[in-house]
C-alpha cells in the first residue's frame, strides 16, 4: 500500500531487539526523543520518516544529522508507518473521514495514494464546511479555495494531497479536504468551481498519534504483551498572527 517513492518500515535500529516501550509520533523530534528517554522506551513509531533520501553523512549539526545522531547514541528505533498507513483500510484517511462526519465512504485509488470519498449527513456549504472543519481538528487557522458552494460528497486526504484535486472530481466529489494546497491548485480551484480547503499538513494528521497508539494497545491486550505506550503530540511549527 505504501507509494513506491516511500520509506517505510523500521529505518533505524536492531530488528531483533525487544521493545521496552513506545512511543507514538507524527514527526521524531527532539522532544519526542525526549518523551523516549524519560520513559525508558527504546521504539518510536513515527508517521513520517526521519531518513528519507540516501543518507551520504551524518552530521550532528544539520536537523536530520543531529536527530539521527540523538536516536542512534541513546539506542532507540524507529519505525515509519506512512503512506501504508494513510491508504490501508483502516487507516488514517478513513479515521479522518469518519472524524469529520462522512458517511458512505469508499475509497479512491490515485497513482500514489488511496484516499476517501464519503457523504455529508447533509448539503452543507464549503464555506460553513472549513469553519466546522477548524473547530473538530481545533486548528489555528484553516484556508478555502474556490468559490463557496453548497456541496454535500466530499473527497478527504490527510497530508499533503491538493494535486488530487482533478482526480477527486473525476470521481464524482464535490470539494476537497486536505493539506499543503499550492497557489495554482487554488487557483485551478477558483476556475473549476471546486471548493479545497487546507486544513494543513499537520493538522489533518496529528490525530495519527492517538489513533495508532489505541490500535497497538488492543493488540498487545489481546496477545497479552505488556509494553508501555506513550502518545507524544506535535505542536503547530508556526506561529498564526
Amino acid at each position: 500500500m505504501a507509494a513506491e517513492w516511500d520509506n517505510i518500515g523500521l529505518v533505524i535500529g536492531n530488528p531483533d531487539a525487544k521493545a521496552k516501550g513506545i512511543v507514538v509520533t507524527l514527526d521524531v523530534t527532539d522532544e519526542a526523543i525526549d518523551m523516549a528517554e524519560k520513559t525508558g522506551s527504546n521504539l518510536i513509531i513515527a508517521h513520517h520518516p526521519p531518513i528519507f533520501s540516501p543518507v551520504r553523512k551524518i552530521n550532528p549539526g544539520t536537523a536530520g544529522g543531529h536527530i539521527i545522531s540523538r536516536l542512534l547514541k541513546s539506542d532507540i528505533a524507529v519505525f515509519v508507518i506512512h503512506t501504508n498507513l494513510d491508504s490501508s483500510p483502516q487507516g488514517l484517511n478513513s479515521h479522518l473521514a469518519k472524524i469529520l462526519g462522512l458517511v458512505k465512504t469508499r475509497a479512491v485509488k490515485s497513482e500514489d495514494i488511496t484516499y476517501r470519498i464519503g457523504l455529508l449527513s447533509k448539503k452543507t456549504d464549503s464555506l460553513a464546511l472549513a469553519k466546522a472543519i477548524k473547530k473538530t481538528l481545533r486548528l489555528t487557522d484553516i484556508r478555502h479555495y474556490g468559490p463557496s458552494r453548497k456541496v454535500s460528497k466530499v473527497a478527504v486526504c490527510s497530508g499533503s494531497g491538493g494535486e488530487l484535486l482533478g482526480h477527486a472530481l473525476e470521481n464524482g466529489a464535490e470539494a476537497l479536504i486536505t493539506g499543503d494546497v499550492r497557489h495554482h491548485v487554488g487557483v485551478e480551484s477558483e476556475i473549476l468551481g471546486f471548493p479545497v480547503i487546507d486544513a494543513g499538513h499537520a493538522g489533518t494528521e496529528r490525530i495519527m498519534a492517538a489513533y495508532v497508539a489505541e490500535k497497538i494497545k488492543k493488540n498487545l491486550t489481546k496477545s497479552a504483551k505488556r509494553i508501555k505506550i506513550k502518545v507524544f503530540q506535535i505542536k503547530e511549527g508556526y506561529i498564526s498572527f
